[in-house]
């Protein structure tokens, strides 16, 4: 998966939603060890942000990802829509400060959420 460079041209300031859903996907992506599907991942992230996944889908596909993508912090391909981080060794740490640097996340993380046995977030 090839992946386009982040230019200062292109850099918008992040919202409050927006980086919400890209640290949940960026912590998914971290702890996948394949490829996720835009389908997984939004099911993942759309209950953590209050959206319905279809919603959430559509956010990610069109600037959360390739955003995140284009900032070399993942991998995504959009004819396939499969996410992954890369196969360099670069420390995920580095990954997410050049991420905060370019305004592509900010530095305010939402918190982790797990769900317990009853389905419920935490």
């Amino acid at each position: 998966m090839s992946t386009p460079v982040w230019s200062a041209e292109t850099r918008t300031s992040v919202g409050k939603r927006e980086n919400k859903r890209r640290w949940y996907a960026l912590r998914y992506v971290r702890n996948c060890r394949y490829p996720a599907s835009i389908q997984e991942l939004s099911e993942h992230v759309g209950p953590r942000v209050g959206v319905s996944p279809g919603e959430t889908a559509e956010h990610l596909l069109r600037g959360d990802l390739p955003a995140l993508a284009g900032c070399r912090a993942i991998e995504f391909d959009p004819g396939s829509e499969l996410v992954c981080l890369d196969e360099s060794s670069e420390p995920f740490a580095d990954r997410v400060r050049r991420a905060i640097a370019l305004g592509v996340l900010t530095h305010l993380k939402p918190p982790q959420i797990k769900r317990n046995q009853q389905g419920v977030f935490y």
